[in-house]
């Protein structure tokens, strides 16, 4: 159902990572005053993201599979994750980090509490079950 809680948490996320893609710098080049942004450069890390975006709306469906929403779940976390490691080590070499590689950690905490929602449906279902 979409007025879960964890369907709010996702949906957050999903917006949230559109917001950072488009409109806040991850690196700044100081030497050529240049603001890196993901729509427009590092392009690998953008369609990385782009994939966690999906993923977040696409787990949103996924109500009735809880086990396949937790998995979908995690696997955009881990996309998170990825493009994160990509920004501040391998793409960092001369540049500074900028507030939009910060914030990439909103959508991750946002992906963990809906990850603790899913469980605690669950939970909550298994124990229907045991009264019945």
């Amino acid at each position: 159902m979409i007025q879960r809680v964890q369907s709010i948490f996702l949906f957050l996320s999903a917006a949230s990572l559109l917001i950072i893609i488009f409109y806040f710098p991850v690196l700044r080049n100081e030497s050529l005053s240049l603001d890196y942004y993901l729509f427009n450069s590092l392009e690998y890390v953008r369609w990385i993201l782009f994939s966690s975006v999906g993923l977040s709306i696409f787990s949103i469906f996924q109500y009735k599979n809880m086990k396949r929403q937790k998995l979908i779940v995690s696997v955009s976390r881990l996309c998170i994750t990825i493009s994160l490691i990509l920004i501040v080590f391998i793409f960092k070499d001369d540049n500074m980090i900028q507030l939009g590689t910060f914030l990439l950690l909103a959508p991750f905490l946002s992906l963990i509490l809906a990850n603790y929602y899913i469980n605690k449906d669950e939970k909550l279902i298994c124990s229907a079950d045991r009264i019945r």
